[in-house]
């Protein structure tokens, strides 16, 4: 980025709230970044057990959030429709292979002899239940206690596997919520900071503007954990002004439901989604939910949106350490992605800022959940260098060993290999899903000029690199439709196949980094752990997307 910009924002920037990812611990409520380097991982539920203090059985004053995943039907007719690139309306899916109304009727009748007040909506994969701990162990025939950590807080956990019985048995693929210590966390960093047309010029966005496509039609939806107050909806409408960009009114809904728990106190994080998605598809649709950064409150407001159905772009910069996450989660959101895949929708998933080392420093290399999921685009960071002219120089891997920050990137220890990535099989994947898929600028010390706290400010991170892609998804989505082709979706296939295509093209569609770590992984070219295919020529992406499609694409 031009240096001068960065000095001359840097003091503000230091003196601006953190735009950073929120406090894990839900007693600190203070953000988890102090000048720019993301705090430390939370332990693990085994490991914070471990150091806790067993209280005994949580008590009817104890509320549990429980979501009851569904199973789907006609499976292999759904994994055919998948692997075909075809989509289906949200009416058809819940008609062909959503849960079986009648067998959802008779579980929510168990639910409610046992004291729940359950509630579902035809096509949606969960059934949300909150109340008693008592009743939840009577109902799943498990234990569920109280633990209080040293800090004071505490949380309630149960150890067994719950045990579905009578109608719950039928209709229901697993249970997750039973426990109330993980949560979700952003991927933005704080360090003003690349400007729209620092962007545009930079990838090769304005090549797409220029054609006048600036995301009319198209809706990017955000699932987020804290709150959107007056002072940070003043933020966009300053921002808007700023760049001279429509009023965020003309574009912006938020949706928050009671069902969805309470969201965080505001650190930054949905401003820096939204000010960059808005500056790049200006005319686009921006629908955000609102809900609380448990996953069982999560997952409630993604399955709404998802149902919903409102737009064909989810952006997501949220994630949590995989391997302490539970299997029932795990099945419980994939089986929302599958339908989301199936519905054509495209959902691109950040990475995460701790380097190759999401769980930790003192673990082994691990990635973040949900970008591991096969069916979900992963978005990497950089660090970026601009010609004199602003246009694009070069790009690094970010990797940043002095505050052990970077771009997340490794290996999934949970998904096999998807077929979409064969071609670039590394060692170091062991046969898992590897990620990420592409990469944009990350690195808070060549990030993205904002408004936060009624100042401009300069943010980062791979929650900042998400948004970007979204957006620019959304003009070649726009650009798609006018041209009587179908929307992006799925998004993974067509990368790879012009990854591995990139020689064919005048223009290649990806910038290929090779130089810069994530503090694991070294970029190299072609596909790799830290960057995967690269950041983005906009134009030449476009024009690739297209004969992809033509020439017989799924």
């Amino acid at each position: 980025m031009r240096s001068g910009l960065a000095a001359a924002l840097l003091v503000l920037a230091m003196a601006a709230p953190a735009c950073s990812q929120p406090a894990t611990n839900p007693s600190a409520g203070k953000p988890a970044v102090l000048n720019g380097k993301p705090s430390a991982p939370r332990p693990s539920l085994a490991d914070a057990i471990r150091v806790a203090r067993d209280l005994g059985p949580a008590g009817a004053t104890t509320q549990v959030n429980l979501n009851f995943s569904l199973k789907t039907r006609q499976k292999e007719r759904l994994d055919a429709l998948l692997a075909s690139g075809r989509t289906v309306s949200p009416d058809e899916y819940a008609a062909e292979f959503g849960p079986d109304p009648t067998q959802v009727n008779a579980a929510i009748a168990q639910l409610r002899e046992f004291g729940f007040e359950p509630s579902w909506e035809p096509g949606s994969q969960l059934i949300a239940v909150d109340g008693p701990a008592p009743n939840a162990a009577a109902l799943l025939g498990v234990e569920i206690d109280t633990y209080r950590e040293p800090d004071g807080s505490t949380f309630y956990a149960a150890l067994a596997t719950p045990n579905l019985t009578g109608p719950l048995a039928t209709v229901v693929a697993d249970v997750a919520g039973l426990d109330s210590y993980r949560r979700l966390h952003g991927h933005a960093v704080k360090p003003g900071g690349l400007t729209a047309t620092d962007l545009m010029d930079f990838y090769n966005i304005s090549a797409l503007r220029k054609k006048n496509l600036d995301g009319t039609g198209q809706t990017i939806v955000f699932p987020e954990i804290e709150l959107l107050p007056q002072a940070n909806i003043n933020d966009l409408n300053k921002f808007a002004i700023e760049f001279g960009l429509p009023p965020f009114s003309q574009v912006l809904t938020v949706k928050q439901d009671a069902k969805w728990g309470k969201p965080e106190a505001p650190i930054g994080e949905i401003v820096l989604d939204l000010e960059i998605a808005h500056e790049i598809a200006p005319n686009a649709k921006l629908v955000v939910y609102l809900a609380a950064p448990t996953f069982a409150f999560h997952n409630r407001a993604f399955s709404q949106l998802v149902t919903d159905h409102l737009g064909s772009i989810i952006s997501e910069s949220l994630g949590i350490c995989e391997t302490d996450t539970s299997v029932a989660l795990r099945d419980q959101l994939q089986s929302m992605e599958v339908q989301a895949q199936a519905q054509g929708m495209s959902h691109f998933v950040a990475t995460g800022d701790s380097g190759a080392y999401e769980c930790g420093q003192s673990e082994y290399p691990a990635a973040s959940f949900p970008s591991t999921l096969p069916n979900v685009t992963a978005v990497g960071g950089t660090t970026v260098f601009e010609s004199k002219q602003g246009t694009y120089f070069q790009e690094y891997a970010w990797g940043s060993p002095i505050d052990e920050s970077g771009t997340g990137g490794g290996r999934s220890q949970v998904y096999s290999l998807p077929n979409y990535q064969e071609s670039v099989q590394d060692a170091n994947g062991h046969g898992y899903r590897q990620l990420p898929d592409i990469s944009a600028d990350a690195d808070p010390i060549t990030g993205y000029h904002i408004v936060l706290g009624g100042r401009d400010t300069q943010a980062g991170g791979t929650s900042a690199s998400t948004p970007l892609w979204a957006a620019v998804i959304a003009l070649i989505n726009q650009d798609l439709k006018a041209k009587g082709i179908r929307e992006v979706g799925f998004a993974n296939p067509a990368l790879y196949w012009m990854g591995e295509n990139r020689s064919k093209f005048s223009t290649p569609p990806f910038h290929d980094i090779t130089a810069g770590n994530n503090l694991a992984y070294e970029a190299g070219p072609g596909w790799d752990f830290a960057t995967g295919w690269g950041s983005m020529d906009a134009a030449a992406l476009e024009a690739a997307w297209i004969t992809y499609i033509k020439s017989g694409g799924a």
